[in-house]
């Protein structure tokens, strides 16, 4: 399954993952508390993706 992964990734090279992702919207901060809310709430999309995959279903 990786080797699939990795295929897809080569050929399109502008793909980034979830955590480049998350990594870039927490560099964008202006400050502490700025940061602390955008932890908050990444953690509670990550929950709740979580919670909908539990159930089997996902709600957008």
């Amino acid at each position: 399954m990786s080797k699939l992964i990795g295929l897809i990734k080569a050929f399109i090279p502008g793909l980034k993952s979830q955590h480049d992702i998350e990594d870039a919207f927490l560099a964008e901060s202006s400050d502490v508390c700025d940061l602390e809310r955008r932890m908050r709430l990444i953690d509670s999309d990550t929950r709740d993706s979580a919670r909908g995959l539990l159930f089997g279903t996902t709600m957008p």
